[in-house]
């Protein structure tokens, strides 16, 4: 609780009225969230019902919550949550669940699935995080200092009962979950739960990703590639190495008449690169479900004289964003743009997670230990310290390179 609102209700006379306002989010960390609240209701010519709060803007939802106490002794208290359906309603809008920033767009820094309204179960939200925040009517709106009461987090168990008028969900304290025990490790058989990069070299011995920044793989010539990927396994390459050269791997922009052998490269009509993953590849058209051709990322160098704006389709593609270089030596990474940015406004990759996040990020999967640690160079014989190398295609990845453990149980078979 702020010491502004401990203040404000010890006064003698309050002005403002209680509000109370609820947050679902599913997954890691506040990606995936779903603002709401049942404080207004559209009458007397109100057309807008949303609430804005602390930058973010709660959307009007029937809800009731019962249950909440405070106590010392037995057993902790489960409290329920009645929400007009919230199935019907999601899968009726064109809303998703993410994260508004404070200029109102949507946060494009979201990896991994994004649960859109057409996608969203109502089994998506057990296991998801219940949040009650609590303040007064005045401390609301935009450019409004937030002040709040103390905050109430939950973890939904279950779904208790369903019926087309509303859905109950019981609470739980996230102590309170059976079979929970502190600490725990979650066990994944698909997912690695390591920490990407996460190896320390004050700690050698502990079991972590060793996967470096950069200059990852060296040859016995001893020249050193980098190589860089996103989240959905999607190759990052130097944009100069692509466009407009014309060297072995890149072949220009894809005609269906043309026979492409596997690892070149070539673009489509909307300035995107695609890698073949077969030889003799003729006639199959670039795109995200063919198995001949892998969609490729291209970056550039940061610079602060450069404009970035980021993807404005409806929903946004946050993977068409900018991806830029930057760091030295072995610091030398990639970054996501997820808000635009000009010369007059802008932040350095690293130092402001609303502008900037890591474009290189590991997706969690046998697949992509397999594009890192196995990668293959298109080029060979020269050290390529700083910019990211032209990999080859899956087919040629060096399965003799055995994977680190990481979470995947007996993972060194499939070498």
């Amino acid at each position: 609780m702020s010491d502004v609102v401990a203040t404000d209700v010890q006064s003698l006379e309050v002005t403002s009225g209680l509000i109370s306002l609820y947050e679902i989010q599913i997954g890691a960390g506040s990606n995936n969230t779903l603002y709401f609240h049942s404080e207004k209701d559209l009458e007397d010519g109100d057309t807008n019902s949303d609430i804005i709060f602390d930058g973010n803007t709660y959307i009007t939802l029937p809800i009731m919550l019962d249950g909440i106490e405070i106590k010392t002794d037995g057993a902790m208290p489960r409290p329920t949550v009645q929400i007009a359906n919230v199935e019907s309603i999601l899968k009726t809008t064109s809303n998703t669940f993410k994260t508004q920033m404070t200029d109102g767009t949507w946060d494009a820094s979201i990896d991994g699935d994004v649960i859109l309204a057409s996608n969203f179960q109502l089994e998506d939200l057990i296991g998801a995080r219940f949040i009650r925040r609590r303040t007064l009517e005045k401390y609301c709106g935009s450019g409004v200092t937030p002040q709040e009461f103390n905050t109430d987090t939950y973890i939904i168990d279950r779904i208790s009962s369903k019926n087309f008028m509303f859905v109950e969900l019981e609470l739980a304290a996230p102590i309170d979950l059976a079979g929970v025990r502190i600490p725990n490790r979650t066990v994944i058989g698909k997912y690695c739960p390591w920490v990407y990069q996460g190896w320390r070299q004050t700690d050698p011995d502990a079991g972590a990703c060793y996967w470096k920044l950069s200059k990852q793989v060296k040859d016995t010539s001893g020249a050193q590639y980098s190589f860089y990927l996103t989240g959905d396994d999607e190759p990052l390459v130097l944009a100069s190495q692509l466009a407009g050269s014309t060297g072995t791997a890149w072949k220009g922009a894809y005609n269906s008449g043309t026979t492409y052998a596997k690892s070149q490269y070539v673009s489509d009509s909307e300035g995107l690169f695609w890698r073949s993953e077969a030889d003799s590849n003729t006639g199959n058209t670039p795109s995200e479900t063919s198995a001949y051709w892998q969609i490729v990322r291209t970056f550039s160098g940061w610079n602060s004289n450069t404009t970035y704006s980021v993807n404005t389709s409806s929903p946004p593609d946050y993977r068409k964003n900018p991806y830029v270089g930057y760091g030295s030596g072995d610091t030398y990474t990639i970054w996501r743009c997820v808000r635009n940015q000009s010369s007059s406004d802008y932040k350095t990759p690293g130092t402001d997670t609303r502008y900037w996040v890591r474009g290189d990020v590991c997706g969690k999967l046998l697949t992509s230990c397999k594009r890192r640690y196995q990668a293959v160079p298109f080029l060979t014989g020269s050290t390529n310290d700083l910019t990211a190398t032209v990999p080859r295609c899956d087919a040629d990845l060096n399965s003799y390179i055995s994977l680190p453990f990481g979470g995947f149980p007996g993972s060194r078979k499939f070498r």
